[in-house]
């Protein structure tokens, strides 16, 4: 298994993507020549989209990449905020990121490239109330008490 990340003047690294993501971006990085710098690196396939790596780091890459195909190093960059957060006294806002390609003249070597993150929504997730487990076995079952047991033996011997 096999990918190919083009960066730079249209260079070419071969990488494996069976390893686990931290380890694959860090390799593409020192490969690419970034490897001393603050430079955030991600993928993204011909068409632009971005994979966002980064927020799998301890996952195996090949369940994000496909073999043999193509891939474009991208930079990623938070976008500054021009509100202070402790001034605003509000909850902080997810981070938001700019996407650069770091492949020169992509436009010419992909045309149908569009630069763009498939924003998928988390599931919300439901809240337990009560602190009693989930599960069957620490119920409490209530047991029958003897008389009634007995009558609805006595009614059943009856009705034979």
């Amino acid at each position: 298994m096999f990918i190919i990340v083009k960066y730079g003047n249209n260079e070419t690294l071969l990488c494996n993507p069976s390893c686990a993501v931290i380890n694959l971006l860090t390799s593409i990085k020192r490969r690419a020549g970034y490897g001393n710098s603050n430079v955030i690196v991600d993928l993204s396939d011909e068409t632009g989209l971005v994979k966002e790596l980064d927020t799998h780091k301890y996952d195996y890459a090949n369940k994000y990449v496909e073999s043999h195909a193509t891939y474009i190093l991208v930079q990623k960059e938070p976008v500054p905020d021009n509100e202070s957060i402790a001034d605003s006294g509000s909850t902080p806002t997810p981070t938001v990121y700019q996407y650069t390609p770091l492949l020169e003249q992509y436009a010419d070597l992909f045309p149908n490239y569009q630069l763009r993150v498939d924003h998928i929504e988390k599931k919300p997730t439901r809240k337990r109330t009560g602190g009693k487990s989930p599960s069957p076995a620490g119920r409490f079952q209530r047991t029958k008490d003897k008389k009634s047991d007995s009558a609805a033996t006595k009614k059943g011997a009856k009705r034979k």
